[in-house]
């Protein structure tokens, strides 16, 4: 594991930077125009009346202008043929100035990664610019009712007929589906194969007549995920990636680059310096929140967690960098994030004590009720790219080589 970056990648760093005090906040560096000034700008625009989305498309379309989105991805497609520390670097340089969030983060880190590894080349030069700029939103399909924890279960089925697949079924927990443009998704192509081998991967339009959206709302009031019904949905035969009942190893690779990297780490720093924030703001009588020795055992405790998940992404960045895959280490990386993520909310809560549970819009209410939310969000975490169990599962079989349990 190399935990240095050469003098090419830290001039990088250096130009990215005043790139983003040109950018990001409007009269740092050069006095640009600000990302959310952008952002709103492009809101109020004429485009807007056609698009709602155009705001929260602007931002990545100007990364995408200067080079900072696909970095990794082939020129060809629109990419930067960027080496991965480069990756890394601007990962954290964004997330040290807060850069607005990504609305097209689902193609940018999981389908157009499978679609450079395992897309055609139509399907390549038809996708990947348009993920890239945010053309194209686009939403996962592989959680089913019964089939999350053991997603191979999967019934949503797809049918052959002439030059397109006919598919029938449910999907569930699909992040940004009424908002998407497009859905990767496992289905059912051979019902007699053994139940990883009869599974193809396949992209739909949402807009294709058949598919029915419905969100469903969360623990923390939000409707984030959302069911999606399949009624004699017609998908083009050019769009299944891969080969017909190759969808698993294509879905595994899909769920690496979804773990991979250190983006999670980045967040879970953001949400640490939040709980720091919001301690050494509290009041507890005569002194503050984070003077207390049990609050600051226990943050102490989550940085150097957190600083665990950094080093153990930068295995997984060395192995990329030797063009290796990023292997069990990202199902590691993982279920550690996602418990970290929810020890941290627990965290929180316990130092709001009694204050906690007050909603958003009491007086009272301590940090905006954000970590009320995040608590419940961080459940979230748990399922969504796969379950712990699941993680653990993985980490058994390829870290620990324990034999499989024999299937039915």
């Amino acid at each position: 594991m190399d935990l240095t970056f050469s003098e090419e990648d830290e001039a990088y760093r250096a130009e990215l930077r005043q790139w983003l005090s040109d950018n990001i906040g409007g009269g740092g560096g050069g006095g640009g125009e600000s990302a959310n000034a952008m952002m709103k700008r492009a809101e109020s625009s004429d485009e807007s009346k056609n698009d709602p989305l155009a705001g929260a498309r602007a931002w990545p379309r100007t990364l995408h202008d200067a080079g900072y989105v696909g970095l990794a991805w082939p020129k060809a497609y629109g990419g930067q043929d960027a080496s991965f520390t480069q990756q890394v670097i601007c990962a954290d340089e964004m997330a040290r100035v807060r850069t607005p969030p990504l609305i097209n983060t689902i193609g940018l880190s999981i389908i157009g990664p499978t679609l450079v590894q395992h897309g055609t080349e139509e399907q390549k030069k038809r996708f990947l610019p348009r993920i890239l700029r945010a053309d194209d939103l686009w939403c996962q399909g592989f959680s089913e009712p019964e089939a999350g924890s053991d997603l191979a279960s999967l019934r949503c089925r797809a049918e052959i007929d002439g030059d397109e697949f006919v598919v029938n079924g449910q999907k569930v927990w699909t992040s940004l589906a009424p908002i998407s443009d497009w859905i990767f998704m496992l289905v059912r192509t051979d019902p007699d194969a053994p139940k990883r081998e009869g599974i193809s991967y396949l992209l739909a339009d949402m807009k294709t007549p058949g598919i029915t959206v419905r969100p469903l709302r969360n623990a923390a009031g939000g409707s984030h995920f959302s069911e999606v019904f399949f009624d004699n949905v017609r998908v083009p035969r050019e769009h299944l990636v891969g080969e017909l009942n190759g969808g698993w190893q294509i879905a595994r690779s899909s769920l690496d680059h979804e773990r991979s990297g250190l983006s999670g780490v980045v967040a879970l720093e953001e949400t640490l310096g939040r709980l720091w924030r919001m301690a050494s703001n509290l009041d507890r009588g005569d002194h503050k929140a984070v003077e207390e020795p049990s609050t600051r055992r226990a943050l102490a405790q989550h940085w150097i967690e957190i600083e665990g998940l950094r080093h153990l992404g930068f295995r997984t960045l060395s192995n990329q960098i030797a063009g290796k895959p990023p292997g069990a280490g990202s199902s590691v990386g993982k279920l550690f994030a996602s418990e970290t993520r929810n020890q941290l909310t627990r965290t929180a809560l316990r130092v709001e004590g009694p204050l906690a549970p007050i909603a958003k819009r009491s007086p009272h209410v301590v940090d905006r009720g954000r970590w009320h939310a995040a608590y419940f969000d961080a459940l979230a975490h748990s399922i969504g790219g796969g379950t712990s169990e699941v993680m653990r599962n993985v980490i058994a079989e390829k870290v620990l080589e324990l034999p499989r349990p024999a299937e039915d």
